[in-house]
């Protein structure tokens, strides 16, 4: 029994230990080809829509998807981009085909042709794609965009197209007036993975909802590509930031940030101390996004140097805080020691009476960013209940005293010894 027991010990370690150490390596290796087989799936599709898409301009004011469908049968799908402001379309439309050679065919013939009734020739052309300027990155590749909806469409009629979809999201949906009658609306569409939502785009593309042809393509990111060496690591752009979203809960998905800055459009602005903070929260933040509507988070660019830079001319007034929402009876000296506690200083702190409003200055604007950040993560203590609220104050205040009146004037009479020499 001691000779058995002795060689199941010795066996044990040498049969064991190669396989758990493998195991890790071969998943690895197949979520890295999983990846890189999909990155290459969604590069090939998007070249090939965009071989396939004939852009067509001018068109005439009057013109509407069934013309486009006349004017080329075997078009799987159309896009008439609509400017909402004007009630009326952009003066351009895309043609989507099957494949490159049928849209090169197609572009040839249509121009120089004024088949659509308009005053001037139409113009076509297919625009020239890059291989190496196309990538996975550039889309959210859970989000599907649908394209040419005419009529009013359930979010049924598409989940019955898409059986991996989760949400389906009409953007343009409150327009109303704004769109106008003939306007095509938008739908987005969100997948559970990447994976289905590739499928959704290669099947569905070209399919009839609501009697007429629909354009199914991944959601691109906003913004264009920018060169290597202007990727700046050390900043995070958050996109599809709505107004519900506070500062105090994008703050709480990314715990290292040193400056939260809002630039309007749903853009937001995330700075770092350093590169490894930065790729940290950047890495983290699908775990800390709590629905797929969350914004998208992408690596920032250095701005190029410009004299007309309308930030560089801003940040000297961007050193004054406003305050609100504080605890009834709030002392200068709380805030003062809550700032001291956090490493910071205040140059100058003005209260109201009640103590719920204050009007901080600092030396500099970071400074005065640094301090927006801890206020705001300090608003349980702050404001209790109440949602604390931290703003810059960039307009420079003006003294009452000393004014001159503007209003109410007139112009100064006319002596007599003047209407005479007007005269003569």
């Amino acid at each position: 029994m001691k000779v058995v027991a002795k060689k199941r010990k010795l066996a044990s370690p040498k049969t064991k230990q190669p396989v758990a150490a493998a195991l890790p390596a071969a998943t690895n290796q197949a979520e890295s080809v999983d990846n890189s087989s999909l990155d290459k799936a969604i590069v090939d599709c998007v070249t090939r829509r965009l071989r396939s898409t004939v852009r067509i301009r001018p068109l005439p004011n009057r013109c509407r998807l069934a013309d486009l469908y006349a004017l080329c049968p075997s078009a799987v799908a159309a896009r008439l981009p609509w400017n909402r402001a004007r009630c009326r379309h952009k003066g351009v439309a895309f043609l989507e085909f099957a494949n490159p050679e049928i849209a090169a065919k197609h572009a040839a013939v249509l121009q120089g042709s004024r088949a659509l009734g308009g005053a001037r020739e139409l113009a076509t052309s297919i625009p020239p794609v890059q291989p190496d300027s196309i990538s996975a990155s550039q889309y959210n590749t859970r989000r599907v965009v649908v394209s040419s909806l005419e009529g009013r469409i359930a979010a049924s009629q598409l989940l019955e197209l898409a059986p991996g979809a989760q949400r389906v999201r009409f953007p343009e949906a409150g327009a109303g007036a704004g769109r106008g009658r003939h306007a095509p609306n938008v739908a987005v569409i969100t997948f559970a993975d990447a994976r289905q939502a590739l499928d959704a785009v290669l099947s569905c593309q070209g399919a009839v909802v609501g009697g007429g042809k629909t354009s199914w393509m991944l959601e691109k990111i906003p913004g264009k590509p920018k060169p290597k060496h202007l990727v700046d690591r050390r900043t995070l752009v958050l996109t599809g930031v709505n107004k519900a979203m506070t500062d105090s809960r994008l703050l709480l998905a990314l715990p290292r940030c040193t400056k939260l800055e809002r630039r309007g459009s749903g853009v937001a602005v995330a700075a770092y101390e350093t590169e490894a903070a930065c790729a940290a929260d950047l890495a983290a933040w699908p775990a800390a996004a709590e629905d797929p509507d969350w914004p998208t988070v992408t690596y920032g660019h250095r701005k190029v140097a410009s004299s007309n830079d309308s930030e560089m001319q801003r940040s000297g007034t961007k050193s004054r805080l406003i305050v609100a929402n504080l605890l009834q009876g709030t002392k200068k000296s709380t805030l003062l020691k809550f700032l001291a506690d956090n490493g910071l200083k205040a140059k100058r702190l003005s209260m109201a009476s009640d103590g719920r409003l204050a009007l901080i200055n600092f030396e500099t604007a970071t400074a005065a960013s640094a301090a927006r950040i801890q206020l705001l993560r300090g608003s349980a203590k702050l404001a209790g209940e109440d949602k604390l609220r931290v703003a810059y104050s960039l307009d420079q205040l003006v003294p009452m005293t000393g004014r001159k009146k503007t209003v109410g004037t007139s112009r100064p009479r006319k002596s007599a010894s003047s209407k005479a020499v007007a005269a003569s």
